[in-house]
Protein backbone atom coordinates (compact mmCIF):
# COMPACT_ATOMS: atom_id res chain seq x y z
CA UNK A 1 0.00 0.00 0.00
CA UNK A 2 1.24 3.48 -0.86
CA UNK A 3 1.95 5.97 1.88
CA UNK A 4 -0.22 9.04 2.39
CA UNK A 5 0.73 12.20 0.44
CA UNK A 6 2.70 14.84 2.30
CA UNK A 7 3.18 17.75 -0.13
CA UNK A 8 2.73 21.02 1.81
CA UNK A 9 0.75 22.66 -1.01
CA UNK A 10 -2.01 20.06 -0.58
CA UNK A 11 -2.75 21.53 2.86
CA UNK A 12 -2.61 25.23 2.04
CA UNK A 13 -5.42 27.51 3.10
CA UNK A 14 -7.72 24.88 4.57
CA UNK A 15 -8.89 25.58 8.13
CA UNK A 16 -11.08 23.78 10.66
CA UNK A 17 -13.40 26.80 10.74
CA UNK A 18 -15.45 26.80 7.51
CA UNK A 19 -16.01 30.57 7.85
CA UNK A 20 -12.24 31.11 7.58
CA UNK A 21 -11.29 28.25 5.29
CA UNK A 22 -10.29 28.03 1.67
CA UNK A 23 -11.47 24.99 -0.28
CA UNK A 24 -9.21 22.07 -1.09
CA UNK A 25 -6.65 22.87 -3.79
CA UNK A 26 -7.68 21.65 -7.22
CA UNK A 27 -4.99 18.94 -7.21
CA UNK A 28 -7.28 16.87 -4.98
CA UNK A 29 -9.70 16.51 -7.88
CA UNK A 30 -7.40 16.01 -10.88
CA UNK A 31 -4.36 14.09 -9.60
CA UNK A 32 -4.62 10.37 -10.40
CA UNK A 33 -2.10 9.51 -7.69
CA UNK A 34 -4.26 11.16 -5.05
CA UNK A 35 -7.27 9.31 -6.43
CA UNK A 36 -5.47 5.99 -5.92
CA UNK A 37 -4.65 7.06 -2.37
CA UNK A 38 -8.32 7.81 -1.74
CA UNK A 39 -9.38 4.42 -3.04
CA UNK A 40 -7.04 2.74 -0.56
CA UNK A 41 -7.33 5.05 2.43
CA UNK A 42 -11.01 6.01 2.17
CA UNK A 43 -13.05 3.52 0.16
CA UNK A 44 -11.30 0.37 1.34
CA UNK A 45 -11.65 1.49 4.97
CA UNK A 46 -15.30 2.60 5.09
CA UNK A 47 -18.66 0.87 4.88
CA UNK A 48 -19.65 0.53 1.23
CA UNK A 49 -23.18 -0.01 -0.03
CA UNK A 50 -23.89 -3.15 -2.06
CA UNK A 51 -27.66 -3.54 -2.43
CA UNK A 52 -31.00 -3.70 -0.65
CA UNK A 53 -31.94 -6.99 1.00
CA UNK A 54 -34.73 -7.42 -1.57
CA UNK A 55 -32.07 -7.93 -4.26
CA UNK A 56 -31.04 -11.17 -2.54
CA UNK A 57 -34.43 -12.66 -1.78
CA UNK A 58 -33.64 -16.32 -2.54
CA UNK A 59 -30.89 -18.68 -1.41
CA UNK A 60 -28.20 -18.53 -4.08
CA UNK A 61 -28.92 -14.96 -5.17
CA UNK A 62 -25.69 -12.97 -5.49
CA UNK A 63 -24.58 -9.39 -6.12
CA UNK A 64 -21.12 -8.14 -7.12
CA UNK A 65 -19.81 -4.77 -5.97
CA UNK A 66 -16.61 -3.58 -7.64
CA UNK A 67 -14.58 -0.87 -5.95
CA UNK A 68 -11.34 0.12 -7.61
CA UNK A 69 -9.12 -2.95 -7.74
CA UNK A 70 -11.32 -4.84 -5.28
CA UNK A 71 -14.40 -6.89 -6.08
CA UNK A 72 -16.84 -8.20 -3.49
CA UNK A 73 -19.34 -11.01 -3.94
CA UNK A 74 -22.38 -10.99 -1.64
CA UNK A 75 -24.55 -14.09 -1.63
CA UNK A 76 -27.49 -15.46 0.34
CA UNK A 77 -26.26 -18.78 1.72
CA UNK A 78 -28.09 -22.04 2.29
CA UNK A 79 -29.02 -20.95 5.82
CA UNK A 80 -30.60 -17.71 4.60
CA UNK A 81 -27.74 -15.52 5.85
CA UNK A 82 -25.89 -12.93 3.77
CA UNK A 83 -22.19 -13.63 3.24
CA UNK A 84 -19.53 -11.52 1.54
CA UNK A 85 -16.31 -12.74 -0.07
CA UNK A 86 -13.60 -11.41 -2.31
CA UNK A 87 -14.80 -12.22 -5.82
CA UNK A 88 -11.75 -14.24 -6.78
CA UNK A 89 -11.16 -17.97 -7.17
CA UNK A 90 -8.47 -19.38 -4.88
CA UNK A 91 -7.02 -21.47 -7.72
CA UNK A 92 -5.60 -19.04 -10.31
CA UNK A 93 -7.35 -15.77 -9.37
CA UNK A 94 -10.12 -15.67 -11.99
CA UNK A 95 -13.20 -13.67 -11.01
CA UNK A 96 -15.98 -16.01 -9.93
CA UNK A 97 -19.09 -14.13 -11.06
CA UNK A 98 -20.14 -10.85 -12.62
CA UNK A 99 -23.01 -8.44 -11.98
CA UNK A 100 -25.91 -10.01 -10.17
CA UNK A 101 -27.75 -13.29 -10.56
CA UNK A 102 -28.57 -16.65 -9.05
CA UNK A 103 -26.69 -19.92 -8.59
CA UNK A 104 -28.85 -22.99 -7.94
CA UNK A 105 -26.18 -24.75 -5.92
CA UNK A 106 -22.46 -23.99 -6.20
CA UNK A 107 -20.45 -20.94 -7.19
CA UNK A 108 -18.40 -22.36 -10.04
CA UNK A 109 -15.39 -20.55 -11.45
CA UNK A 110 -15.74 -20.24 -15.25
CA UNK A 111 -11.98 -20.72 -15.76
CA UNK A 112 -11.26 -24.21 -14.39
CA UNK A 113 -14.59 -25.06 -12.71
CA UNK A 114 -13.48 -24.99 -9.10
CA UNK A 115 -16.77 -24.94 -7.20
CA UNK A 116 -17.62 -23.36 -3.84
CA UNK A 117 -20.75 -23.52 -1.73
CA UNK A 118 -22.55 -20.33 -0.72
CA UNK A 119 -20.62 -20.28 2.56
CA UNK A 120 -17.36 -19.94 0.62
CA UNK A 121 -16.06 -23.48 1.16
CA UNK A 122 -14.37 -25.20 -1.79
CA UNK A 123 -16.37 -28.32 -2.64
CA UNK A 124 -14.79 -29.50 -5.87
CA UNK A 125 -11.46 -29.02 -7.67
CA UNK A 126 -11.34 -30.91 -10.95
CA UNK A 127 -8.48 -33.41 -11.41
CA UNK A 128 -6.93 -32.55 -8.05
CA UNK A 129 -6.72 -36.10 -6.73
CA UNK A 130 -2.98 -36.36 -7.47
CA UNK A 131 -1.99 -33.00 -5.94
CA UNK A 132 0.15 -33.53 -2.86
CA UNK A 133 -0.84 -32.02 0.50
CA UNK A 134 -4.07 -30.65 -0.92
CA UNK A 135 -7.59 -30.85 0.48
CA UNK A 136 -10.69 -28.98 -0.60
CA UNK A 137 -11.58 -28.67 3.09
CA UNK A 138 -8.59 -26.35 3.53
CA UNK A 139 -9.65 -23.88 0.81
CA UNK A 140 -12.08 -21.07 1.54
CA UNK A 141 -13.01 -17.88 -0.28
CA UNK A 142 -11.51 -14.84 1.44
CA UNK A 143 -14.27 -13.32 3.63
CA UNK A 144 -15.28 -9.65 3.81
CA UNK A 145 -17.14 -7.98 6.67
CA UNK A 146 -20.84 -7.47 6.04
CA UNK A 147 -23.59 -5.65 7.92
CA UNK A 148 -27.25 -4.96 7.22
CA UNK A 149 -28.37 -1.45 8.15
CA UNK A 150 -32.04 -0.44 7.75
CA UNK A 151 -32.50 -3.12 5.11
CA UNK A 152 -29.39 -2.15 3.13
CA UNK A 153 -26.36 -4.43 2.79
CA UNK A 154 -22.94 -2.88 3.35
CA UNK A 155 -19.44 -4.36 3.21
CA UNK A 156 -16.10 -3.21 4.58
CA UNK A 157 -12.70 -4.37 3.34
CA UNK A 158 -11.16 -3.20 6.63
CA UNK A 159 -11.53 -5.96 9.22
CA UNK A 160 -10.76 -3.49 12.03
CA UNK A 161 -13.39 -0.87 11.24
CA UNK A 162 -16.06 -0.19 13.87
CA UNK A 163 -19.59 -1.42 13.22
CA UNK A 164 -22.14 0.82 11.52
CA UNK A 165 -24.24 0.99 14.68
CA UNK A 166 -21.18 2.22 16.58
CA UNK A 167 -20.25 4.79 13.93
CA UNK A 168 -23.81 6.02 13.32
CA UNK A 169 -25.52 6.34 16.73
CA UNK A 170 -29.14 7.41 16.47
CA UNK A 171 -29.21 7.33 12.68
CA UNK A 172 -31.39 4.25 12.35
CA UNK A 173 -34.10 5.83 14.54
CA UNK A 174 -33.95 9.01 12.45
CA UNK A 175 -34.38 7.09 9.21
CA UNK A 176 -37.23 4.98 10.57
CA UNK A 177 -39.09 8.12 11.63
CA UNK A 178 -39.42 8.84 7.90
CA UNK A 179 -39.52 5.24 6.60
CA UNK A 180 -40.66 2.90 9.41
CA UNK A 181 -39.82 -0.39 7.68
CA UNK A 182 -37.32 0.14 4.84
CA UNK A 183 -36.32 -3.53 4.92
CA UNK A 184 -39.85 -4.50 3.82
CA UNK A 185 -39.69 -2.39 0.67
CA UNK A 186 -38.45 -3.81 -2.63
CA UNK A 187 -36.31 -2.48 -5.43
CA UNK A 188 -38.64 -0.94 -8.02
CA UNK A 189 -36.54 1.27 -10.30
CA UNK A 190 -32.92 2.17 -10.97
CA UNK A 191 -30.92 4.33 -13.32
CA UNK A 192 -27.20 5.02 -13.73
CA UNK A 193 -25.84 8.47 -14.52
CA UNK A 194 -22.32 8.70 -15.93
CA UNK A 195 -20.76 11.83 -14.45
CA UNK A 196 -17.50 13.16 -15.87
CA UNK A 197 -16.15 14.37 -12.55
CA UNK A 198 -14.23 13.35 -9.48
CA UNK A 199 -16.32 11.59 -6.82
CA UNK A 200 -15.86 14.52 -4.43
CA UNK A 201 -17.38 16.93 -6.95
CA UNK A 202 -20.39 14.61 -7.11
CA UNK A 203 -20.93 14.29 -3.35
CA UNK A 204 -20.13 17.95 -2.68
CA UNK A 205 -22.70 19.02 -5.25
CA UNK A 206 -25.23 16.84 -3.42
CA UNK A 207 -24.29 18.32 -0.04
CA UNK A 208 -25.30 21.95 -0.58
CA UNK A 209 -28.36 23.71 -1.93
CA UNK A 210 -26.68 27.07 -2.48
CA UNK A 211 -26.94 26.28 -6.21
CA UNK A 212 -30.56 25.06 -6.09
CA UNK A 213 -32.45 28.29 -6.93
CA UNK A 214 -30.40 28.76 -10.09
CA UNK A 215 -29.98 25.15 -11.18
CA UNK A 216 -32.94 23.19 -9.77
CA UNK A 217 -36.12 25.27 -10.16
CA UNK A 218 -38.45 22.29 -9.67
CA UNK A 219 -36.67 21.31 -6.45
CA UNK A 220 -36.70 24.89 -5.17
CA UNK A 221 -40.26 25.79 -6.08
CA UNK A 222 -42.22 22.52 -6.21
CA UNK A 223 -40.50 20.06 -3.86
CA UNK A 224 -38.80 21.60 -0.83
CA UNK A 225 -39.21 24.69 1.30
CA UNK A 226 -35.64 26.00 1.17
CA UNK A 227 -36.35 28.43 4.02
CA UNK A 228 -36.69 25.43 6.34
CA UNK A 229 -33.77 23.47 4.83
CA UNK A 230 -31.12 22.50 7.38
CA UNK A 231 -28.00 20.32 7.24
CA UNK A 232 -26.68 18.89 10.51
CA UNK A 233 -23.12 17.56 10.63
CA UNK A 234 -22.38 14.37 12.56
CA UNK A 235 -19.07 12.59 12.85
CA UNK A 236 -19.74 10.03 10.12
CA UNK A 237 -22.86 11.35 8.38
CA UNK A 238 -24.87 14.45 7.49
CA UNK A 239 -28.63 14.86 7.99
CA UNK A 240 -30.67 17.04 5.60
CA UNK A 241 -34.22 18.03 6.56
CA UNK A 242 -36.80 20.34 5.01
CA UNK A 243 -40.54 20.87 4.83
CA UNK A 244 -42.39 20.28 1.57
CA UNK A 245 -43.58 23.05 -0.76
CA UNK A 246 -47.15 23.03 0.53
CA UNK A 247 -49.73 23.82 -2.13
CA UNK A 248 -46.96 24.10 -4.73
CA UNK A 249 -45.84 20.47 -4.33
CA UNK A 250 -45.10 19.15 -7.81
CA UNK A 251 -46.34 15.59 -7.33
CA UNK A 252 -49.03 13.61 -5.53
CA UNK A 253 -48.20 12.85 -1.90
CA UNK A 254 -49.34 9.97 0.27
CA UNK A 255 -49.79 10.57 3.99
CA UNK A 256 -48.06 7.77 5.92
CA UNK A 257 -46.55 9.32 9.05
CA UNK A 258 -45.94 12.51 10.97
CA UNK A 259 -42.98 13.13 8.66
CA UNK A 260 -45.05 12.74 5.47
CA UNK A 261 -44.75 16.43 4.66
CA UNK A 262 -41.02 16.53 5.30
CA UNK A 263 -37.90 15.72 3.33
CA UNK A 264 -35.23 13.66 5.07
CA UNK A 265 -31.88 12.75 3.56
CA UNK A 266 -28.74 11.25 5.03
CA UNK A 267 -25.27 11.33 3.51
CA UNK A 268 -23.05 8.56 4.89
CA UNK A 269 -19.34 9.20 4.47
CA UNK A 270 -17.94 8.85 1.89
CA UNK A 271 -20.40 8.13 -0.97
CA UNK A 272 -23.86 6.88 0.05
CA UNK A 273 -27.05 8.95 0.22
CA UNK A 274 -30.49 7.82 1.38
CA UNK A 275 -33.47 10.09 0.75
CA UNK A 276 -37.13 10.10 1.75
CA UNK A 277 -39.09 12.69 -0.22
CA UNK A 278 -42.27 14.30 1.12
CA UNK A 279 -44.96 11.65 0.94
CA UNK A 280 -42.65 8.87 2.15
CA UNK A 281 -40.95 8.00 -1.15
CA UNK A 282 -37.51 6.44 -0.57
CA UNK A 283 -34.49 6.29 -2.85
CA UNK A 284 -30.74 5.78 -2.75
CA UNK A 285 -28.12 7.86 -4.55
CA UNK A 286 -24.81 5.99 -4.65
CA UNK A 287 -21.70 7.79 -5.94
CA UNK A 288 -19.29 5.16 -7.31
CA UNK A 289 -15.75 6.36 -8.17
CA UNK A 290 -14.37 4.89 -11.40
CA UNK A 291 -11.48 7.23 -12.18
CA UNK A 292 -10.10 10.55 -11.01
CA UNK A 293 -12.53 12.30 -13.38
CA UNK A 294 -15.33 9.75 -13.72
CA UNK A 295 -18.09 8.84 -11.26
CA UNK A 296 -21.28 6.85 -11.71
CA UNK A 297 -24.32 8.00 -9.77
CA UNK A 298 -26.62 5.02 -9.23
CA UNK A 299 -30.20 5.94 -8.34
CA UNK A 300 -32.44 3.24 -6.86
CA UNK A 301 -36.06 3.62 -5.73
CA UNK A 302 -37.74 1.31 -3.23
CA UNK A 303 -41.48 0.79 -3.08
CA UNK A 304 -44.01 -1.61 -1.59
CA UNK A 305 -44.10 -3.59 -4.85
CA UNK A 306 -41.58 -4.23 -7.63
CA UNK A 307 -43.66 -2.18 -10.06
CA UNK A 308 -44.13 1.46 -9.01
CA UNK A 309 -47.66 2.76 -8.67
CA UNK A 310 -48.73 5.71 -10.79
CA UNK A 311 -48.03 8.06 -7.88
CA UNK A 312 -44.62 6.50 -7.21
CA UNK A 313 -43.61 6.72 -10.87
CA UNK A 314 -44.68 10.36 -10.84
CA UNK A 315 -42.19 11.06 -8.03
CA UNK A 316 -39.45 9.00 -9.71
CA UNK A 317 -39.84 11.00 -12.92
CA UNK A 318 -40.04 14.27 -11.00
CA UNK A 319 -36.78 13.68 -9.11
CA UNK A 320 -35.05 12.39 -12.27
CA UNK A 321 -35.15 15.93 -13.62
CA UNK A 322 -33.01 17.06 -10.68
CA UNK A 323 -30.53 14.22 -11.20
CA UNK A 324 -30.19 15.07 -14.88
CA UNK A 325 -29.59 18.72 -14.05
CA UNK A 326 -26.70 17.77 -11.77
CA UNK A 327 -24.73 15.80 -14.38
CA UNK A 328 -23.55 18.77 -16.51
CA UNK A 329 -22.99 20.87 -13.37
CA UNK A 330 -20.48 18.35 -12.03
CA UNK A 331 -18.80 17.96 -15.42
CA UNK A 332 -18.37 21.73 -15.72
CA UNK A 333 -16.82 21.96 -12.25
CA UNK A 334 -14.39 19.17 -13.13
CA UNK A 335 -13.30 21.01 -16.27
CA UNK A 336 -12.84 24.16 -14.21
CA UNK A 337 -10.73 22.34 -11.63
CA UNK A 338 -8.38 21.34 -14.46
CA UNK A 339 -7.97 24.94 -15.57
CA UNK A 340 -4.74 26.87 -14.99
CA UNK A 341 -7.00 29.75 -13.97
CA UNK A 342 -8.25 28.11 -10.76
CA UNK A 343 -6.47 26.84 -7.67
CA UNK A 344 -8.98 27.01 -4.81
CA UNK A 345 -11.95 29.04 -3.62
CA UNK A 346 -13.85 30.02 -0.48
CA UNK A 347 -16.88 28.53 1.26
CA UNK A 348 -20.17 30.36 1.62
CA UNK A 349 -21.41 29.51 5.12
CA UNK A 350 -24.76 30.42 6.65
CA UNK A 351 -24.68 30.68 10.47
CA UNK A 352 -28.09 28.97 10.45
CA UNK A 353 -26.62 26.02 8.49
CA UNK A 354 -29.44 26.28 5.97
CA UNK A 355 -29.84 25.92 2.23
CA UNK A 356 -27.42 28.74 1.36
CA UNK A 357 -24.51 27.15 3.18
CA UNK A 358 -21.55 25.03 2.14
CA UNK A 359 -20.55 23.86 5.62
CA UNK A 360 -21.30 20.23 4.66
CA UNK A 361 -18.95 20.54 1.68
CA UNK A 362 -16.28 21.80 4.05
CA UNK A 363 -16.85 18.77 6.28
CA UNK A 364 -16.43 16.37 3.34
CA UNK A 365 -13.15 18.04 2.44
CA UNK A 366 -12.07 17.93 6.08
CA UNK A 367 -12.79 14.19 6.21
CA UNK A 368 -10.86 13.69 2.97
CA UNK A 369 -7.82 15.50 4.35
CA UNK A 370 -7.96 13.52 7.57
CA UNK A 371 -8.12 10.21 5.70
CA UNK A 372 -5.10 11.22 3.64
CA UNK A 373 -3.17 12.33 6.71
CA UNK A 374 -3.22 16.01 5.69
CA UNK A 375 -4.96 17.55 8.70
CA UNK A 376 -2.59 19.85 10.54
CA UNK A 377 -2.72 20.10 14.33
CA UNK A 378 -4.40 23.52 14.20
CA UNK A 379 -7.10 22.15 11.89
CA UNK A 380 -8.34 19.49 14.29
Amino acid sequence: MSSAPSSPHLARGFAADPFASFTLPSEHYVDSGLFEQEMQLIFCKTWQYVCHVSALAQVGDYYVRDLGRQSALVVKDQDGAFKAFHNVCQHRAHRLVEGRGHVPGLLTCPYHAWAYNTQGQLISARKSEHVKNFSTAQVQLAPIRLEVFCGFIFINFDSHCASMQTLLPGLEDSIRAFAPAPERLVHAYSKDYSVQSNWKVSVENYSECYHCPMCHPTLSMATLDLKSYHVAIHEHYHAHVSHDSGENQGYTMKQTSAQSRQFGAWYLWPNFCLEVYPGGYMNVLHHIPLAVDHTVQVVEWFCEAATPTREEQEVIDFVAVIREEDVPLCASVQRGLSSDGYQQGRFIVDPGLGANSEHAVHDIQKKTRAALGLLLAEDR
